[in-house]
């Protein structure tokens, strides 16, 4: 496995958010992690990308300890899109990019013409290649997120966790993001909302509530109708339609 947790768990002062949580992904693996606001899907990224230890349980990377892993090493080969991650300051769209390449750059060397070639891909592939000499304070919240997932694209990582990739995108932008993120071969774990575009483009889901996983495995098995309902507490409908799972809430 390229990376693992098994049996986590995760506190915030002194109060358990996340329990008795596994999870392990291999290159190619596209994972998505649902589950009502709260449930503990973001602190589980933050978990596998160094940012929170787990107090129990072990989290690793291709069999060694994630945290005991030099940070460098990690960031070559761990790349995190999170909610909110654009930098405050006025920075250009290709400066925030290009930041991408640091991992594999030494201390005060300059990009190659290779890592300014990687970077340029990285933006065409997201469409915002135009954009790149705007600043990123001015742009708007779906462009941010596109800007965002080309820097960590840019990184050429082996594993990619991605926190809510859709939010702010528009319709188009939301199936080009994930296409483009299941085409890239690597192992990505990614917290979603939206059921339907998980079912569509993830091979496994785990459904988390209160901390705990309530359900896992192939879209088929864990969007049930009795799942959702418990876990969400709304009344839904669930259907295969052309081949593809659909979910939409039942309305009184």
């Amino acid at each position: 496995m390229l990376l693992e947790v098994d049996g986590i768990a995760c506190a915030y002062d002194g109060v358990d958010v996340l329990s008795g949580v596994t999870l392990r992904i291999g290159p190619g693996d596209l994972v998505g992690v649902i589950g009502p606001n709260g449930a503990g899907k973001s602190t589980l990224i933050r978990a596998m990308s160094r940012v929170l230890r787990p107090k129990l349980g072990h989290a690793l990377l291709e069999g060694r300890d994630l945290y005991a892993v030099p940070a460098s090493e990690a960031a070559r080969s761990i790349a995190v899109v999170p909610q909110e991650a654009m930098p405050a300051f006025e920075f250009t769209c290709l400066e925030v990019v290009l930041m991408g390449r640091a991992p594999h750059l030494a201390r005060f060397q300059a990009e190659s013409p290779r890592d300014l070639e990687i970077v340029r891909r990285a933006m065409e592939r997201t469409e915002t290649w135009a954009l790149r000499d705007r600043l990123v304070t001015g742009l708007s919240g779906g462009e941010r997120q596109r800007v965002v997932l080309a820097r960590a694209i840019a990184q050429e990582p082996r594993v990619l966790l991605l926190d809510e990739p859709t939010v702010h995108l528009d319709l188009g932008h939301q199936v080009q993001a994930m296409s483009m993120v299941r085409e890239l071969g690597c192992a990505v774990v990614a917290v979603m909302h939206d059921l339907n575009l998980a079912a569509a483009f993830c091979r496994r889901l785990m459904l988390l509530e209160g901390g705990r996983i309530v359900a896992a495995g192939t879209p088929e098995e864990v969007l049930t109708r009795e799942h959702l309902e418990r876990v969400y507490r709304a009344g839904v409908d669930v259907e295969r339609r052309e081949g593809r799972l659909v979910v939409w809430p039942r309305v009184t």
